[in-house]
């Protein structure tokens, strides 16, 4: 993990000089809930995600909640994290008694580790944590309620501050377009097979394994999808829905003795997930979700309720009609992919032609704001290993062909929350939009790679790798799913020739 001193002293630091660091009020006031919340919270996970979150915003503002979190913490792991966060916090000025006791309290527990280190609420005039409103979380060391999502090593350590504002004009920089030379080598390659080679998120993946030093098997439907052309080897191969699929992915992979899967198509995953142990016989190594967590996200209907039910903010949707559904709306299919068939509607004429048209039609609020997605890597454990937002700058097919990254803590925490409800496993693209009221709204989630998985990659998140490695049964290393905001992605054409 990067310093976070050295973070603390960058945000802080440009904070005196000018107020480089751009959080809104509402942005703060939101920071300060999640923290209260998430210490409060009894998954000792999402207490340290909660610390992570001060060290980028600086311990002085939280001292109170940090000092009675001190007074109740139970579990070893978070004690130390949290001595930890406070002793690299040094450098901020000691405005208050709360502050300069949670320092003395850190000295000690952090130089003595094997003495019992405690501190008292009832100095300083500190109220408890239940007079403050804030359930002490005492759970034994280890323990879980199986349920709350595990986040705790999600927080990126950003480079820059929160980008609270896109600018008009972007500066100019000297463009990097072989983004995937960035990949790091990894010193164990293997044979990977990359199922859907002809998308955007196929060929980012076929390119990012080959520069780790891979040998890459690209499959498509289509014999003339590019990205056959950019692996290592080729197989075309049935689409998904074809009742040959598995199979031609087996004999493909004893053909070419791959050893991994990595599959980029959403609808892919059912009918993989199910044959399982024949990918196995196949010598086949993969990190698939369950069948029902695939179907949350493919089918949108389910995944607006399931969301709903755990208090996840999706807009208001209904399937067939707009009954309960403020305008203006957005209509679009059950089960589809990108923008096909998605119509907008901002009056009832529009509303039923929609209807009439969009086959089995779901019908949302049409959300306005920024729009924003997330690449996401969850753990086979659950834990979240990364959350990549970035703002969707311009569009197209669907798309993104302009996207710049940024940090944002809360937004961490909701995808959290998101990735339980739909107890998804490894990769997955979250979208949504926040509106004026800066909060965030969820329309969708594809679980696989995305089609703007290039500017992730490129702004330091191997996500590619650490799939392969939790495909191989190796745990997912969070410090490699770290992310720098600010990186801009410009899209352009490339044409690749044969023959």
């Amino acid at each position: 993990m990067s310093s976070v001193a050295d973070l603390g002293l960058a945000v802080a630091g440009a904070a005196l000089v000018g107020g480089a660091f751009t959080w809104r009020l509402t942005a703060r006031r939101g920071a300060r809930a999640t923290v209260r919340s998430a210490l409060a919270n009894p998954n000792p996970d999402s207490r340290i995600a909660a610390l992570h979150i001060v060290a980028a915003e600086g311990i002085a503002a939280y001292s109170d909640l940090l000092r009675q979190r001190a007074a109740v913490e139970a579990n070893p792991q978070v004690r130390r994290t949290l001595a930890e966060v406070i002793a690299r916090g040094q450098w901020e000025p000691a405005g208050d008694q709360a502050l300069v006791e949670l320092r003395l309290w850190a000295h000690r527990l952090l130089n003595n580790p094997g003495e019992s280190s405690s501190l008292s609420v009832t100095t300083a005039g500190v109220a408890s944590p239940r007079a403050s409103g804030v359930d002490a979380a005492t759970t034994a060391p280890g323990t879980d309620d199986g349920r709350l999502a595990r986040f705790g090593a999600a927080l990126p350590e950003p480079a820059a501050p929160v980008i609270d504002e896109i600018p008009a004009m972007l500066p100019f920089r000297r463009a990097e377009p072989e983004w995937w030379t960035r990949a790091p080598i990894d010193p164990h390659p293997t044979v990977v097979l990359v199922t859907g080679a002809g998308g955007p998120a196929g060929t980012a993946v076929v390119r990012w394994l080959r520069a780790a030093g891979h040998r890459v098997v690209a499959a498509d439907a289509d014999p003339t999808a590019v990205g056959l052309r950019l692996a290592d080897e080729s197989a075309v191969i049935p689409r998904y829905d074809d009742p040959e699929y598995v199979r031609a992915v087996c004999e493909t992979a004893a053909a070419t003795q791959a050893r991994v899967l990595v599959p980029t198509i959403s609808e892919e995953l059912l009918v993989l997930a199910p044959a399982r142990q024949q990918l196995n016989d196949a010598g086949l190594a993969f990190f698939i979700p369950e069948p029902d967590a695939v179907l949350y996200c493919v089918d949108k209907w389910s995944f607006a309720k399931v969301s709903e039910a755990a208090g996840v903010r999706v807009p208001p949707t209904n399937i067939g009609s707009a009954d309960g559904v403020p305008g203006p709306w957005v209509v679009k299919p059950r089960r589809g992919r990108g923008s096909r068939d998605v119509l907008y509607a901002i009056d009832e004429a529009g509303l039923r032609y929609a209807l009439s048209t969009v086959p089995e039609p779901v019908v949302q609020t049409r959300l306005s704001g920024r729009e924003f997605t997330a690449d996401v890597l969850v753990a086979p454990s659950g834990h979240l290993a990364a959350v990549v937002p970035r703002w969707r700058l311009e569009t197209r097919g669907g798309i993104s062909s302009k996207g710049q990254t940024f940090h944002d803590p809360g937004l961490i925490v909701d995808v959290a929350h998101l990735m339980e409800a739909l107890q998804l496993r490894g990769p997955a693209n979250v979208q949504g939009f926040f509106g004026e009221d800066n909060v965030a709204r969820f329309i969708e989630v594809n679980p696989r790679f995305s089609g703007g998985l290039p500017l992730s990659l490129a702004s330091g998140a191997d996500l590619v790798g650490e799939y392969v490695r939790a495909a191989r049964g190796l745990p997912v290393r969070t410090e490699r799913c770290r992310f720098r905001p600010g990186v801009t992605m410009l899209r352009f054409f490339e044409d690749v020739f044969e023959g």
